[in-house]
């Protein structure tokens, strides 16, 4: 971790403050010479000693070894080294801890989630000890509590006031202004610099900060930004590639759960879905600076509901400090009803109801692959583009029954109106009863009858299809999407805009393959775009994972890798909804703090490839 950085933490958390208590409390005076010794060197400043010698102490007093490592954790925390410090906290087994033990471990754990910046985190963790709390902790406990709240009352306010004292007092570097703004909100750094950015001296550094962190999680934009910041700012002696050294290199040292456990389906007719997540996860965890990568335990569960409890207990008693799992929508609604869900979590589906999230408590959130996102998605892009009279066309099953209302009732929300619905049997070929009633042919055709008989003779006319609809939604598979798409042109509506979700592919558009599906406008993640960074991902990958070949597998792939790739960035996500990391299966964002939202790209099919919608 770099020296600026480091003195920016300080700087946001003790900032006009005097200084403050440290960690280690001694209720007992009475201690032995060895600890006597030790706390002798911190009382000297002398922290890193001091920290190696409690862990020298835990090897040779194995039965106080949980303990001697929490005062090595404090002692860390006190020297300000973060790093060291969660590392240490992640190994300490709590049941091996005293009643005041553990209640100190929780304290030191709210220390170091204020460091971090995870004030969520911070607060919950300070709330658990309140009712428990030994006096002799009260005072430390009391000035933790006083720390967040100034955090919470404007912590990107007193991180602008270090460096505006920072560059008054002529002792600034350009990282000092990274470090010190970059984990703030984009909200609240574009607020200081619309409020500030009138200063000659300010305003450079505050564009920085907003360039970089509109696209943080975005390496390929983070690229560009800063070279148009430095194109902005020529004069400053600060290039845009240091920007982007210094920005990596903090990524990789920020805090991170360090034991982790996977729970997968274990079933053995889910093998290969396992596979897939497995190796997705696997795949992200290769690309951490090899220092940086969690221990990894894989736990393979059946699929009865009750099963992941027993899973989530088994990774709490075996020390992880993080959860990826389930994949069951059924176990992910059984996990959220645990009364404590202390341990956090990222589920790999999301709940039934939304509203299972009220109440619970703890860092526990949720990413799925859901096809209703994708149709609300799409409901959105056509309101954009002006349409406001929509047919909806569906496949009748479980999935077309879920995407189809969806897609309507966003429309309708956003002021558009559909005026026509009809679902059709996946197994049948020939569509043309239904697409003749819903598009009105039907009814051209009766008229016609009509006027022969009031003019007695017989007339020659073709059907026309009704006039009030600018837009049909088809909620379709891949193969009766191919179907039903050249029915549409027959039957005259040809011209009329279709939008639809990205199952009406199989995975990567292929010409010789989607060429029936030709001026469908759907949202498709970037993993199966192959002009995008991650398309060039999945074609790399695809030599090595043979599964790839198989759409369904590839996605969950991708969802494995996106997970992993979130956990560093789940705090500073819950905090700022404007923050979105560039997943393979989209823009990933956590506007509410619990559901991971995704924003994907829009598409038109064109001789069966794939273009970009503006």
């Amino acid at each position: 971790m770099t020296k600026p950085f480091l003195t920016a933490l300080f700087l946001i958390l003790f900032l006009g403050a005097c200084t403050p208590p440290g960690p280690m409390v001694r209720p007992d005076s009475s201690v032995d010479p060895a600890e006597q010794r030790i706390e002798g060197l911190i009382d000297q400043g002398r922290m890193e000693e001091a920290a190696q010698a409690w862990l020298e102490l835990a090897e040779e007093q194995p039965d106080q070894a949980d303990w001697f490592r929490l005062r090595a954790a404090e002692t860390w925390l006190q020297a300000g080294q973060t790093t060291h410090a969660a590392a240490i906290l992640a190994t300490i087994n709590e049941q091996a801890l005293s009643r005041d033990q553990h209640a100190r471990l929780l304290l030191a754990r709210a220390e170091l989630a204020l460091l971090e910046g995870d004030l969520a985190t911070a607060g919950w963790l300070l709330a658990r000890t309140t009712e428990r709390l030994p006096p002799h902790l009260l005072a430390r406990h009391t000035m933790l509590e006083d720390l967040l709240q100034r955090q919470l009352a404007n912590p990107a306010r007193e991180a602008f006031s270090a460096l505006d004292q920072a560059i008054r007092q002529g002792d600034f570097e350009p990282e000092l202004a990274l470090a010190l703004l970059i984990e703030q909100p984009l909200a609240e750094l574009q607020g200081l610099e619309n409020a500030h950015g009138h200063r000659p001296e300010m305003l450079p550094w505050l564009d920085l900060v907003v360039s970089a962190r509109g696209v943080l999680l975005d390496p390929a934009a983070l690229e560009t930004a800063l070279g148009e910041w430095h194109q902005r700012h020529p004069h400053t002696g600060y290039e845009a590639e240091e920007a982007l050294n210094w920005l990596t290199s903090w990524a990789q040292t920020r805090a991170r759960p360090m034991r982790l456990s996977v729970v997968l389906p274990g079933r053995p007719g889910l093998a290969q879905v396992s596979a897939a997540l497995r190796d997705g996860l696997m795949a992200a965890w290769l690309e951490q600076a090899p220092d940086q990568r969690p221990e990894l335990t894989f736990l393979y569960i059946d699929d009865e509901p009750e099963a992941v409890v027993s899973a989530w207990f088994e990774a709490r008693e075996a020390g992880a400090d993080f959860m990826l799992g389930p994949l069951e929508r059924e176990q992910v609604d059984t996990l959220l009803s645990l009364p404590d869900p202390t341990l956090p979590v990222l589920m790999l589906n999301h709940p039934s109801d939304p509203a299972s999230f009220d109440g619970v408590a703890g860092p526990i959130h949720a990413i799925g692959l859901l096809p209703e996102e994708e149709a609300e998605l799409a409901a959105v892009h056509a309101l954009v583009q002006g349409h406001r009279r929509a047919l909806v066309l569906y496949q009748d099953s479980d999935w077309g029954r879920r995407i189809a209302p969806a897609f309507a009732n966003t429309f309708e929300l956003g002021g558009g109106q559909v005026i026509g619905r009809g679902a059709y049997s996946a197994g049948q070929v020939d569509h043309s009863e239904l697409l003749e009633s819903l598009l009105e042919l039907d009814r051209s055709a009766q008229r016609t009858r009509r006027l022969a008989q009031v003019v007695n003779q017989s007339i020659e006319s073709e059907p026309h299809r009704r006039t009030d609809v600018d837009l049909i939604f088809l909620g379709s598979r891949a193969e009766d999407g191919r179907q039903v798409r050249p029915q549409l042109r027959f039957f005259g509506a040809g011209d009329v805009p279709v939008l639809a979700t990205s199952q009406i592919v199989a995975g990567r558009p292929d010409p010789r393959r989607d060429e029936d599906l030709d001026g469908i406008v759907l949202p498709l993640s970037p993993w199966f775009l192959d002009h995008t960074p991650q398309g060039q991902q999945r074609r790399q990958a695809e030599r090595v994972y043979s599964h790839l070949d198989n759409p369904a597998l590839s996605r969950l792939h991708a969802l494995g890798f996106d997970a992993m790739a979130l956990v560093p960035w789940l705090d500073l996500m819950r905090n700022d909804p404007d923050l979105y990391l560039a997943g393979l299966s989209g823009r990933l964002r956590l506007p509410d703090g619990r559901l991971i939202e995704r924003d994907l790209p829009f598409v038109r099919l064109v001789n069966g490839r794939a273009v970009p919608v503006q």
